[in-house]
Parts: C-alpha cells; sequence; structure tokens
C-alpha cells in the first residue's frame, strides 16, 4: 500500500495562502467520543507532518518546501523555512518532516527530512533523493544559510513510492531516522543503501562508534540499527521511557514497530519483504523483532502519523488520566486509533470520519492535534501529487460541555455550635443544568458576607467541602461559592443553636490489648472540656482536659463541652476495655496542623517539600499525625531504600478489608520516600494526593537538592539523573535514576488495581519500628489509632494473609516470590488488568494465577515458552522479562533501570524446584 501525500505547489506561498481561523473556528470533522470537543485551526494547506517545539509552538511541513508555525493556535503567514527552489515534491516526495534537538531551547536547532531536487531542469524525477538537515531557528524564522547536511541518502529511481521521513531523538540522544525502500523490497534488506532502514546518527551528522553495525557495514551504511522496513513514514519516543514506535506502512499489513533508545543499540531486523505483519511461517531474519501492533487493510489504508500521550505540562482541556501514556495512531483510511504500550495488541477507538488524517501529535498543554490532508482520492501519481484544503485541527477534552454556573447540590444542614454542617457539594454546570464532568476548576466557600473559609478543586465537575464548622449562632445562615468569573451562588438556610456540639472522645470506646491514650476534642474554638474516668456525670469538679491522658485498665470516660454564653453539650461516652499491656505503636493520632497540599494539581503544588507542611524539619520529622508505614514486600526501586508515611483527613476513615484492597477517604495523602547508597543520599519524595471520591487524585515528586537541605518540584514531564552508585565490588559506577513524569503515576494507579498500590492488609500485617521506640504490628496500631471505618477484631489479625520480603530466608520459596510479583506486578496482572493471561495477586490461589498454562503474547522466539517452565528458567518468560533491561521486554515496564539480581536468582531457584507437575 502506498502512502498518500499532498502536492508540491508551483507557485509562492502567498498564491494560496492557507486561511487562518481567528480564534479558531468549531467547525464539525471528526466524530469523537462522548466529552470531547474539536477546533478547526488552519485550512487551506498543503501538509504532510508537524511536530511540536518544547516551547509549545507547532511547526507543520507543507509538501512543497515550506515549513510554517502556529503560535497561540494561529498559522504565522509567514514561512519557517522555504525550501521550494530545492525540494521535489513530486507524488510522495517533499518536506517530510522536522523535529527538534534536545537542548533546542538553548541552541535553536531544528532538523528537517525532505526530497533534494538535485537538477530541477529535469523531468523525469530521476535526479533526486533524501536529505537530512539541521537548521538554526531565531524567533520564527530558520535561515537556510545556517543548513548544516548531515547525511545524504541513497539516489532515487522514477517511483515516488516510499520515501520514509520520520524523525526523532531518543532516549540515548541520538537522533533515530525511518526510511523507505523506494518500492523496491530488496532495499529493505540490503546493507549496502540506507534506503528501508532505522538509522541512527549524532547531532552533527557523525555516525555513533557502538551503532550494531558499525564494524561490519560500510561508510554511511554504518548508521543502520535496524533492515527491513518497507515505508517508515513516522517515528515517535516516549520521552520517560525511551520506547521508540514507528509508523510502518504496510503491504497487506499497517504495523507499529519498537525499538528500545534506551538500551545498548541493538541489531534488529522487521522482516519486510519476507514479513508482512504477524508472522506466520515464514523464516525470521537474523535479530527479528515482531510488530508491537498490526492490523489488515479491512477497514485500514495506510498507517501514518502517531505521538505517545505523555504531554509535558497539562492543562486545562488536558485528556483524563486513562489516556495517559497510550499511543495515538492515524490511518489514511479516515480514523485515530490508540493502544496502550503495556498491552499494544488491542487498539481502541478515538475518531472517524476524517478526510485523509495524515498526522496526529500531543502538545505540552494535554491537547491533541491531527492534520486532515483531504486533496484528492485514488492513488495515482496525480492524487499523490495534489492537495490545495488540508487543515489543522485541535481536540482538547470538555467534559461534554461548557461550565456556565454553579448549583450547591448538597447543602449544609443545621448543628450546634461548633459541630459539623455537614459535607457541602457545589458542581460546575452547563446552561441546561447538567454537571461539567470535565471541570476542575477551584471553587472557593465563603460565609455569610465574611471572607473565605474552605477553597477546593472540582473533581468531576463537583467540589467536595467536609468538616465544616461553624461558631455563629442563628438562623438563615447561608454559604456562599463563588469560581472565577462565574457568578457567585447561595446555599439554602441553615441554622446554628446555641449549645455547643458534643465533643468526641478518641477512642470511641472498644476493646482493647494495651495501656489506651485517650484524647478529646470539641469543635468549637475556646470550649473547656470537662472529663471523668470513674463513669460519673462530668460536672463543676470534674477535670478540665489538657492534654492526651492514659488508661492502663478498663474505664468509661464521659466529657462534656461549656463556652460562656451557650448552652452546655450534651455528654460523651466512650466505655473503654483493655485486656492486656502490650504498647500500640503510636499514642495517639492528632490532626495533621499547617498543611499546605492542595486538593488537585490544578490548584498549583508547592516548589518544594519543606512547603507542603508534612515535615516539621529538614530531617524528616514528621508532624504529629502523620502516620509512618512499611509494607512486608515492598516494591523494587533500583536498588534505593524506601519510607512510607499516609496522612488521612480529620474524620477520615479507611474501608478495612483483610483480602483485596481498601478504600480510601477523598484528601488522603500518601508520601514516599527513596534514599541510595551506604550514605544514605536523600534522591527523592513523591505525594500521591486522592481526590474527594479517594479512587483517583494526582501524583507529584520532589528531587532533593545536592546539599540534601530541602527537595524541589520535578517538572511534569519528569526527569533523569545519572547516579555514581559503588556496586557489589567496591567500585564505582553509574545508574540512571528517573524521576517519573505525573502522567505516568496513572500507568500503575489505575482504578482496576483500587488507585492505591502499597499499603493493604496483606501488606501491613508485620511489625514496624515507630519513632517512640516500639514496635508494633501495623494493623493492631492502626486498629487503635480508628483508622479504620468499622474497628478489627485484634485477635483475628494474626489469621489474614501476610506477604514477606523476597530475601526472606525464614520464608518458603513459593511464597517470597509471589509476595514478590504480588508487589511489582499486581497491579496490571489481574483480572481486567493488562493482557497477559495470568494473575499476581498473592490472594490468589497458586493454582489459579494460571502462572504454568497462561499464553504468552511474545515468545521473543523462545521455543516451548511458558509464563513459568517448571524447571526451566531460560523458558519461563517471567524469568527472561526480569532479568532484562531492554525497554519492550523488560518487567516492570517503567521507571526501571537496573534488574533486581536477588529477586531474579529467588525466582530461579523456585523455578528449578517446581515439581514437573506443578500448576495442573
Amino acid at each position: 500500500m502506498m502512502l498518500l501525500t499532498p502536492p508540491r505547489l508551483r507557485c509562492l506561498l502567498h498564491a494560496i495562502p492557507a486561511l487562518l481561523l481567528a480564534g479558531g473556528a468549531s467547525v464539525k470533522a471528526a466524530t469523537l467520543p462522548a466529552g470531547f470537543a474539536e477546533t478547526k485551526i488552519a485550512e487551506g494547506l498543503n501538509p504532510t507532518t508537524m511536530s511540536f517545539a518544547p516551547d509549545g509552538r507547532l511547526f507543520l511541513c507543507e509538501k512543497h518546501g515550506f515549513l510554517r508555525v502556529i503560535v497561540d493556535q494561529a498559522l504565522v503567514t509567514e514561512p519557517v523555512l522555504d525550501l521550494s527552489e530545492k525540494v521535489d515534491a513530486w507524488n510522495e516526495r517533499g518536506l517530510l518532516s522536522v523535529c527538534f534537538d534536545p537542548d533546542f531551547q538553548k541552541n535553536g536547532w531544528i532538523y528537517v527530512y525532505y526530497t533534494l531536487n538535485e537538477d530541477p531542469k529535469d523531468k523525469s524525477h530521476n535526479s533526486s533523493h533524501n536529505r537530512v538537515s539541521r537548521f538554526t531557528l531565531k524567533g520564527n524564522v530558520a535561515d537556510p544559510k545556517s543548513e548544516k547536511v548531515l547525511l545524504e541518502l541513497n539516489k532515487l529511481s522514477k517511483t515516488g513510492w516510499h520515501n520514509g521521513g520520520g524523525m526523532a531523538f531518543g532516549k540515548d540522544g541520538k537522533l533515530y531516522i525511518g526510511t523507505g525502500e523506494n518500492a523496491n523490497a530488496a532495499y529493505a534488506q540490503d546493507s549496502g543503501n540506507l534506503l528501508g532502514k532505522l538509522l541512527r546518527i549524532n547531532k552533527d551528522g557523525s555516525i555513533p562508534e557502538d551503532n550494531p553495525y558499525y564494524k561490519e557495514f560500510k561508510g554511511e551504511n554504518r548508521a543502520i540499527v535496524a533492515l527491513g522496513l518497507r515505508n517508515a513514514f513516522n517515528i515517535a519516543v516516549q520521552p520517560q521511557t525511551g520506547l521508540l514506535y514507528l509508523s510502518m506502512v504496510g503491504a497487506n499489513y499497517e504495523e507499529i514497530d519498537r525499538y528500545d533508545t534506551a538500551a545498548a543499540p541493538m541489531p534488529l531486523n522487521y522482516g519486510w519483504p519476507e514479513i508482512d505483519g504477524p508472522r506466520r511461517k515464514q523464516k525470521e531474519p537474523a535479530g527479528y523483532q515482531e510488530p508491537a501492533h498490526a492490523y489488515d487493510h479491512g477497514d485500514a489504508t495506510a498507517l501514518c502519523g502517531g505521538n505517545f500521550y505523555n504531554p509535558a505540562s497539562p492543562r486545562a482541556g488536558a485528556f483524563p488520566a486513562e489516556y495517559a501514556g497510550r499511543f495515538f495512531f492515524t490511518d489514511y483510511k479516515g480514523w485515530i486509533r490508540s493502544i496502550d504500550p503495556a498491552n499494544p495488541e488491542k487498539s481502541e477507538a478515538f475518531a472517524n470520519k476524517i478526510n485523509r488524517p495524515i498526522d496526529v501529535d500531543i502538545a505540552p498543554d494535554g491537547s491533541l492535534w491531527y492534520i486532515e490532508r483531504a486533496g484528492i482520492p485514488g492513488g495515482s501519481d496525480e492524487a499523490n501529487s495534489e492537495s490545495k484544503n488540508g487543515s489543522l485541527w485541535r481536540v482538547r477534552w470538555s467534559g461534554g460541555g461548557q461550565a456556565v454556573k454553579l448549583a450547591v447540590v448538597q447543602q449544609p444542614v443545621d448543628a450546634m455550635l461548633g459541630g459539623s454542617i455537614g459535607t457541602v457539594k457545589v458542581a460546575l454546570q452547563d446552561a441546561e443544568g447538567k454537571t461539567v464532568s470535565g471541570a476542575s476548576d477551584p471553587i472557593t466557600l465563603s460565609f455569610g458576607n465574611g471572607g473565605a473559609i474552605a477553597k477546593a478543586a472540582a473533581v468531576k465537575g463537583v467540589a467536595t467541602f467536609s468538616g465544616l464548622h461553624v461558631s455563629t449562632v442563628g438562623d438563615g445562615l447561608i454559604l456562599r461559592a463563588s469560581s472565577g468569573d462565574l457568578p457567585e451562588v447561595k446555599s439554602e438556610p441553615f441554622g446554628i443553636s446555641n449549645q455547643v456540639e458534643t465533643p468526641v472522645i478518641t477512642p470511641s470506646g472498644g476493646s482493647f490489648s494495651g495501656p489506651v491514650w485517650v484524647s478529646i476534642a470539641s469543635g468549637l474554638s475556646g470550649a473547656k472540656i470537662y472529663y471523668t474516668t470513674d463513669g460519673k456525670e462530668p460536672g463543676e469538679g470534674a477535670t478540665i482536659y489538657k492534654e492526651p491522658f492514659k488508661l492502663d485498665a478498663g474505664q468509661t470516660v464521659k466529657a462534656i463541652a461549656w463556652k460562656q454564653g451557650a448552652k452546655q453539650s450534651a455528654v460523651a461516652n466512650a466505655a473503654i476495655s483493655i485486656t492486656g499491656k502490650e504498647p500500640y505503636g503510636m499514642v495517639t493520632r492528632p490532626v495533621v496542623k499547617g498543611l499546605k497540599v492542595p486538593a488537585s494539581e490544578a490548584e498549583g503544588l508547592p516548589p518544594t517539600l519543606s512547603a507542603t507542611g508534612i515535615f516539621s524539619d529538614g530531617k524528616l520529622t514528621p508532624k504529629p499525625g502523620v502516620v509512618p508505614y512499611s509494607l512486608n514486600a515492598p516494591a523494587w526501586t533500583d536498588g534505593a531504600e524506601t519510607r512510607h508515611w499516609v496522612i488521612l483527613p480529620e474524620s477520615g476513615r479507611i474501608g478495612f478489608s483483610p483480602t483485596g484492597e481498601f478504600t480510601w477517604p477523598g484528601g488522603t495523602i500518601f508520601v514516599q520516600h527513596f534514599e541510595i547508597g551506604a550514605n544514605h543520599r536523600r534522591l527523592e519524595t513523591r505525594l500521591l494526593v486522592l481526590d474527594a471520591t479517594g479512587g483517583f487524585g494526582y501524583g507529584a515528586s520532589y528531587r532533593w537538592k545536592a546539599d540534601q537541605s530541602d527537595a524541589e518540584l520535578v517538572d511534569a514531564g519528569g526527569a533523569e539523573e545519572v547516579l555514581k552508585i559503588s556496586g557489589d565490588d567496591g567500585k564505582m559506577q553509574e545508574q540512571t535514576w528517573t524521576y517519573p513524569a505525573r502522567a505516568l503515576c496513572f500507568l500503575c494507579h489505575t482504578s482496576n488495581a483500587g488507585f492505591v498500590l502499597g499499603p493493604k492488609a496483606r501488606q501491613l500485617n508485620g511489625d514496624h519500628a515507630y519513632p517512640e521506640g516500639r514496635s508494633d504490628n501495623q494493623l493492631r496500631t492502626w486498629n487503635y489509632l480508628q483508622m479504620f471505618g468499622a474497628g478489627v477484631d485484634e485477635a483475628a489479625i494474626k489469621g489474614y494473609p501476610k506477604t514477606c520480603r523476597v530475601d526472606d530466608a525464614t520464608a518458603s520459596l513459593e511464597d517470597r516470590v509471589r509476595s514478590y510479583l504480588d508487589a511489582n506486578c499486581a497491579h496490571c496482572h489481574r483480572p481486567g488488568g493488562t493482557g497477559a493471561q495470568w494473575d499476581a495477586r498473592f490472594e490468589t490461589p497458586l493454582a489459579k494465577q494460571n502462572l504454568f498454562s497462561g499464553d504468552l503474547r511474545d515468545t521473543m522466539g523462545i521455543a516451548g515458552a511458558k509464563i513459568l517452565a517448571p524447571g526451566d528458567p531460560a523458558r519461563s518468560m517471567m524469568h527472561v522479562r526480569m532479568s532484562s533491561s531492554t525497554l519492550g521486554q523488560q518487567m516492570p515496564p517503567l521507571t526501571r533501570n537496573v534488574v533486581d539480581k536477588v529477586a531474579v536468582e529467588t525466582l530461579e531457584k523456585w523455578i528449578k524446584e517446581l515439581d514437573a507437575k506443578a500448576g495442573q
């Protein structure tokens, strides 16, 4: 299948100008999923491909040799670069792609792939070849004289098809180039030319000496890293992982091929012309790489552009979190689909009824852009060389509408002085009164005519306010809600009676096996609390509460609250039974004061870790109420040691379950800290903040300064650092540490896995060494601290499932391996998760985990490969993947740069000990 591309115009740019659509015109083009809206940005184009610069400008290639730029959603009239006098734009030739130097913001370098017409007088089209050049951009202009030719490809025949043109920089800093075989299939396997290949060069055009064929091939052919391509039209690299996807136009199949730019370069072969699409009975060439995704021509024409949804700085209109990391691609037939790199076999439809889409890209702000080439139908030279009506479109998430008003959808309730007025919810609504589910605007709540009392970002269009207390007595009180320029809205009237709310005793009662520290609180500022511990009613002679007090024996605590001018509260009662003397890990869990962690990323994140208010000093001393915890089977973190804390919101309680996942209250904050090396160098501290639903939220990472004084917020796009670590032999070695992009969090923290991955009964059912110098079972301490909504029977804890460390010599090999898989794999490998047919959860019986009989998606050419092959690690795909550091092969697939040798050795021992009948 040839790839149809736009023509060369035989006139100057201004003779047939692209139409500028001021502000963008909302014109119907594609059929999009509910909640998405599109805007036409420009039309009258002659387009091929496009690429976003790091600063947000969009650069668009027009076939006849003009490089254009879109700034602030408007097409600049003058071209950035005019190559029309030297470009051969016949058939599929022309200005085919542009990409940007990794240091673009410093050096202004851009790279273009175009077809050079060596002899413009030659009308036979036999005097052309494709070229890769570098230009220097200043502002919106690239001086043609700044051209540095990096690579001249082989001379083209008269055939105008299959020119390739994909370019992108890999994670290794090298420029990758995809070329077509000029409709000569034999070229794809010919090491004597550059056509039909994937190439890898340095910024200056020189060839890296670590290229796999550097010593074997000659001259410029040493740039080859992979053979066997038909028409490599587009290349995209996922910035965090280095995964390269190449859109290859095939004959009977279209295919997305992969290459790992984060690992040492490998010699690969994609199989053309012997293999087209999925391999059947054809003989594999050396280094054969199966397609990551392939589809036949049942509803297709040609695979064109594609890119990963990993926006660097997502803003309003960015896609929902479930799209993070997906690869969007276009087919000339008229549609856009996407795949999950973790499960690439299955694609999902996104857009249809597009008039020949030829490219798609993701803006830094999270919007998706696509080029509608239009033109005339057919595959003739004329059809491939003629287009005057191409257009550019921008797609954003709108949530199904535009918010134009606010509405209080859950009203405040009457209360006593210091009591809660209940949960108040305010929705962002469209003109028809429907909640705009995609809106996340912050909403401010104020009392009466006073100042703001609370602020929260909307989640799925609704802002939730909990734990609100009012200390003003009266009837007909109101709350006011505001957000930006939207009209202010008022709540229904409510009343506060002149009686003090009943104080809260913690714990509220129950049976305990150790000394109990009792706290009593009133929601009314300035109220005095009187209490007794002998069961008598608290009166004038009762003790005034000042601080938590200890009970060593069972007693009934009673308390009242009182304030001058108000009626005394009702009596609070807490019957506490104490049956033992074993102390709990922590004494009390007060409300954490001074927290400055926003409810949503849209509100703006603190620039430093110290500004979050979680820790009281630079030594990571948590504030009172921040609860430390540890996991029985910690996930592998490239050799770094981790520490964990959790902060529950006031009155927030966990939904406990002895198996499966917990449910968490909205507003819960998790903290994970990483240190590495003998000197415990602080690397990173991550936050996971749950939204009002408790089932989703956002992640943020703070990178510690070199002087270890504080940690600074990592950019949304993530970062990497090369560490120098002492190896097992005592010698210093380099190790890459990945600070994950915020969007990358959602590849693992999925709703199917409960969003929160670490703390659950099987991981917390073990002792933790608390700062106070006591060690205790974490479930026991959490239960005592009233962290669970329904109390846990302490006697039952020892019977709950319990995972273990992979290096725990006291546990069986089976438990050690299955605990490790649970911690590192179960968020994806579970029912409803990834496409791999096995279940990594520890609580799933071994016989039902499908470890021995589950189908493999990719055997990697290993004969007789199984997920686990008893007695044979070499045929056990789990062992192969855990031992690998090659992207696309390694497991876990993301942010891991170092193999866990202890885990691999433990797995190998278990495989060798497995009975051949295991799993039957």
